[in-house]
């Protein structure tokens, strides 16, 4: 008589089960990675704009363009407009400063109650909730200095609700 070798039915099916298992157990886990994803890139580039936001006062200082409502300091990613020795919040200030005009959808500040107020902009990664109005947004939003004391520098938020 042959001895066959192989696996039996039951055999299968117990490890068709575990798999299941597996799989419903795991699988949250893994879409739960693109939300800390989101999250930490958010947190990356308010590490990149404060950096940004430094280098571009260090180099008013020197320059002696840190008390002028409007001016331009030269970087190695370009020019970048400043606004009391901080980057403006816009496209030739804070964009170009820290470098975020590839990877990031700016959302400039305007009157508007659902975006960014005047003088800010944000930053939001792609495939991240913007609802300012709902309170509902992952974003980073950078406002812009409107005087020269400690109370008016610029600053740097970070809203990771909708991530």
């Amino acid at each position: 008589m042959k001895q066959q070798k192989g696996f039996t039915l039951i055999e299968l099916i117990i490890v068709i089960v575990v798999l299941g298992i597996l799989a419903v157990t795991a699988a949250p886990q893994f879409i739960n990675f693109q939300s800390d994803a989101r999250e930490a890139t958010v947190k990356g580039a308010q590490a990149s704009i404060q950096g940004a936001m430094q280098l571009a006062y260090a180099k008013a200082l020197i320059e002696g363009k840190e008390n002028e409502p409007t001016a331009s300091i030269d970087t190695e990613n370009g020019p970048v407009t400043i606004a009391y020795g901080y980057p403006t919040a816009n496209a030739a200030g804070i964009t170009v400063a820290a470098g975020l005009e590839n990877d990031w959808t700016p959302i400039p500040g305007t009157a508007a109650t659902d975006t960014p107020a005047e003088g800010s902009i944000a930053f939001a990664p792609s495939g991240a909730t913007t609802d300012f109005a709902g309170g509902n947004s992952c974003h980073v939003l950078y406002v812009q200095a409107t005087g020269n004391t400690s109370a008016t520098n610029a600053s740097v938020s970070v809203s990771t609700d909708g991530c």
